[in-house]
């Protein structure tokens, strides 16, 4: 069976450092700011929560409301917040982080991004533009996160 989502983007980084470090590292306002995307503005609509049914909105930085989108937590318990969005792209967006081969001491985190673009003509140019630069962007993103897990 096929997926409703034509478009997938998924990446995975090992960090040396337990859960509980990973969950403070993606929920907490002062670290998740230091390893988000600069390519994105993603803002809380009220207050910074991650209990299910807060809302988001993620607007691609440097093109205005046009590539924009509603984000809310669809669910949330330890070592997963699952997003749906729906804007100019409609989908999931699920990270999940559990313990690498039983060790209590190294995590493995996983973005998983599940997708269909909204906005007509944007699937024409959307594989050769957007979706290499957001490959590459959450590659570094998630080093980035490895960086402030591991490191502080």
């Amino acid at each position: 069976m096929s997926s409703p989502f034509p478009y997938l983007l998924e990446e995975f980084v090992m960090v040396n450092t337990p859960m509980d470090r990973v969950e403070q590292v993606m929920t907490d306002q002062t670290l998740m700011e230091r390893w988000m995307s600069p390519a994105v503005q993603f803002t809380p609509l009220d207050g910074w929560r991650f209990d299910v049914g807060a809302p988001w909105r993620l607007r691609l930085t440097g093109v205005g409301p046009l590539l924009e989108a509603g984000y809310v937590v669809a669910e949330r318990r330890p070592g997963l917040v699952l997003w749906a969005f729906d804007g100019f792209w409609e989908g999931f967006d699920a990270w999940h982080w559990l313990p690498w081969q039983g060790r209590t001491d190294q995590t493995l985190i996983q973005n998983r991004i599940e997708y269909r673009l909204k906005v007509p003509g944007l699937d024409l140019i959307w594989p050769l533009t957007i979706a290499p630069l957001m490959q590459l962007d959450a590659k570094a993103q998630m080093q980035r996160l490895k960086v402030v897990c591991e490191r502080g």
